[in-house]
């Protein structure tokens, strides 16, 4: 995790942001905290300056965290956001995956967990609670079968083996290196990824590669 790591928590609980704060100023001294009791107040505080992730809860008074992280991956894309929330049910978590959240954790996993999800977020890795996992795979099997429903997009085997790279969190230059190419060549794979997948940037391909079952399914990405 890098240092000065900028961390907003938007939930309307009080008592839930200080538990939160405490836990993640222990772990680490050099992230710092921004707190938000709404989502309009998150908006507002954008305005004047940028965290690198966002740790928020969907149900709250006023505008949802849905609405939320619409706005910041419209607006922010470089801003990862991980969902906090006491739901677990599916259409939450794909409403939530769908909308550009990099990671989906329910109330009550360990607090330890908390600090890892942010720690992969942080790096462009996606993370969402191990007890989600089977939701999660229901919900790739059905979508599979659908395909009627299913956008097909035409990836080069090359493609996907640099997708899968990215998804692991590599760079450029070291997905060069690993599959003995030359840079430029890796960065124009990345721009066509994105382009064929509708991505605006290393999270989103990372969250697209996922909805879309272009990578296999496992709990972290």
């Amino acid at each position: 995790m890098k240092n000065e790591l900028k961390v907003m928590l938007v939930d309307d609980h009080k008592l839930v942001r200080k538990g939160i704060k405490s836990l993640i100023k222990k772990a680490n001294k050099f992230i710092s905290i921004i707190e938000a009791d709404s989502a309009e107040e998150a908006l507002e505080l954008l305005t004047k300056s940028l965290p690198d992730i966002i740790v928020t809860d969907l149900s709250m008074s006023g505008m949802s965290g849905i609405n939320l992280i619409n706005e910041v991956r419209n607006i922010y894309p470089e801003i990862s956001v991980l969902v906090l929330s006491m739901h677990n049910d599916e259409d939450y978590i794909m409403d939530a995956l769908n909308a550009g959240a990099m990671g989906y954790l329910t109330k009550d996993i360990p607090p330890e967990e908390i600090l890892e999800a942010i720690n992969n977020l942080s790096i462009g890795k996606m993370y969402y609670s191990s007890s989600l996992t089977d939701i999660l795979a229901r919900q790739i099997i059905r979508k599979t079968k659908r395909e009627e429903n299913i956008k097909i997009v035409k990836i080069t085997i090359r493609e996907i083996e640099v997708l899968k790279l990215i998804v692991g969190g590599l760079s450029n230059k070291e997905i060069a290196d690993k599959l003995i190419l030359s840079k430029r060549t890796v960065d124009n794979h990345r721009v066509n990824l994105m382009r064929k997948i509708g991505a605006k940037n290393t999270a989103d391909i990372v969250r697209l590669a996922f909805v879309n079952n272009l990578v296999p399914f496992s709990r972290k990405q």
